[in-house]
């Protein structure tokens, strides 16, 4: 259950992210940009596949 969550999590930044990044673009403001940024990253480290060794 607490994976799932995890997941949820994840993919709300993920999507929150890449909204704040379309509307950065679009209107030409680099503070949207930056918040995307960050938002992908608290996306990335919640997630945390990329953190967990891998199977060989």
């Amino acid at each position: 259950m607490k994976n799932q969550n995890k997941r949820k999590v994840s993919s709300v930044f993920l999507i929150l992210g890449m909204a704040f990044l379309a509307i950065g673009v679009s209107t030409d403001n680099t503070t949207f940009s930056w918040v995307a940024i960050v938002f992908v990253l608290i996306s990335l480290i919640s997630g945390g596949r990329w953190l967990r060794p891998r199977k060989m």
